[in-house]
């Protein structure tokens, strides 16, 4: 269902293809999608109903300018349809066709504050199955903030919006991409241990307990956040405030 305030953009494929044949087709390409491609469908994946423009995705994705983003979304949208033989997708600029490659990914709209790309339903689901992206439901939640021995009642801790930007796939995955997936403690890595079982898995700490903020912040996934063995986290919160991570890696060693 289009917004009351968004105009359709002609702009958009004749028949999208199924979640399968984008599964096909991404696996057929998969070894030519280069790193900006890459995050470029990632963080559209992220954003907030999977809505973004030009713009917003280049700051999203850490690339220098919108004419970034749309060269390389572009040449991904070529490379899939010359691999998989779905038509060229075309709409009307200055009366003149010119190939759309970019709607091979999203829908696009006109709105007031630009224009927005939404991403196809078909191609996030394929991102999951392809195991490109983590959905948020799937991810183990750890609510290392809250104590013990406290008492909520049902929804308070949903309100905490710190846990709930955590949880969220976007910084828990820049965390990871910036430090590893091996404990920032002790080194640990589940995949060296485990193989594939473990791979990619690890706690996410907080290094500022919500319970010292006294208003809602934005958690910087760099800065905020580490990433920690069970074991390690679970020592980390053995004390009210939690140990530090220097603290933790000085009484290790002793």
């Amino acid at each position: 269902m289009v917004h009351p305030d968004r105009k359709l953009s002609s702009c958009r494929l004749s028949k999208v293809p199924s979640t399968a044949e984008y599964v096909a087709g991404l696996r057929k390409i998969q070894s030519r999608i280069n790193e900006i491609q890459m995050r470029l469908l990632q963080e559209q994946y992220f954003a907030p109903s999977r809505s973004v423009t030009a713009p917003e995705l280049a700051k999203l994705a850490g690339v220098s300018s919108y004419q970034v983003v749309n060269l390389n979304y572009g040449k991904l949208g070529r490379l899939f349809c010359e691999e998989t033989g779905l038509e060229k997708p075309i709409g009307n600029e200055a009366e003149l066709k010119v190939a759309k490659w970019w709607t091979v990914w999203s829908i696009g709209y006109s709105t007031h504050t630009g224009f927005l790309w939404e991403m196809h339903s078909e191609v996030a689901e394929s991102l999951e199955i392809l195991g490109w992206v983590t959905p948020a439901a799937t991810l183990p939640t750890f609510p290392d903030e809250v104590e013990e021995n406290q008492v909520f009642r049902e929804g308070a801790v949903c309100k905490v919006a710190v846990n709930a930007y955590e949880r969220n796939p976007y910084a828990r995955q820049h965390c990871i991409k910036h430090y590893g997936t091996s404990c920032c403690v002790c080194g640990f890595n589940f995949g060296e241990w485990f193989g594939e079982l473990g791979e990619g898995f690890i706690h996410v700490h907080h290094l500022c307990p919500i319970s010292e903020i006294a208003e809602e912040y934005e958690v910087d996934p760099i800065q905020d956040l580490r990433p920690v063995c069970p074991n390690c986290h679970a020592m980390i919160h053995r004390r009210s405030p939690p140990f530090s991570i220097e603290e933790i890696i000085t009484l290790r060693k002793r």
